[in-house]
């Protein structure tokens, strides 16, 4: 069978996949599209300069340019400032108004964009084509909660990631599986390359602290 053929099948499989759950979520109350309780997003331009600035800093360190060791600590506010901007320029996924709240050893996300945006990974962002306009063009709250992994990717090109591991995923008030966040964005949206000095990454109340090898 060609490949063209195994990813139409694909395609399908997915569209039912998605379907049925979407009708299976109506049908269990029809939430996906309603307001959660909100949490406030409450960062400015500063926060995000000072997290580009702080990240920047751990890329001076891993190339030797700077002699800093201390850990970097990135705030709730920093974070949401930075993820709000890079969603929009680097993704192409506007995420207004967005919040993020720092736990022990959880990070939770929230924020609200168009249906359609969520569909990012293959061969999710065929469906925007198959679906209502005016369902894709929708506001939806989006709630994500979860842990960061940090690992360390094998192959010809040998280099360390964090990754979210989701454990909960909502749309409105409506819980869907994690798997389902994985289907729509893709793993590359759900792990990002850090630099090869980063030994830890910790969540604690607030803030994330990332400790770098001496």
């Amino acid at each position: 069978m060609k490949v063209g053929c195994m990813g139409f099948l694909a395609l399908l499989l997915l569209l039912a996949v998605v379907l049925v759950g979407g009708a299976a979520a109506l049908f269990f109350g029809g939430a996906m599209f309603d307001t959660p309780p909100i949490r406030k997003a409450d960062y400015s331009t500063g926060n995000r300069y000072l997290a580009h600035e702080k990240m920047y800093e751990l890329v001076l360190r891993d190339s030797g340019r700077s002699s800093r060791r201390e850990p970097v600590v990135i705030t709730d506010r920093e974070l949401g400032a930075f993820l709000a901007g890079y969603l929009k320029e680097s993704e192409g996924m506007p995420v207004s108004p967005m919040g993020v709240k720092l736990l022990p050893d959880i990070v939770e996300v929230q924020g609200q964009t168009a249906f359609r945006h969520l569909f990012k990974g293959f061969p999710s962002h065929f469906l925007p084509d198959y679906l209502p306009r005016s369902t894709m063009d929708r506001p939806v709250w989006v709630t994500v909660r979860g842990t960061i992994r940090l690992g360390r990717e094998k192959g010809k090109t040998s280099y360390k990631y964090a990754q979210l591991d989701v454990e909960e995923f909502s749309l409105g008030n409506q819980d869907m599986g994690a798997w389902l966040l994985w289907l729509l964005l893709g793993q590359e949206r759900l792990r990002w390359q850090v630099p090869g000095v980063v030994e830890t990454i910790k969540i604690q109340d607030g803030r994330i602290v990332i400790t770098v090898a001496r």
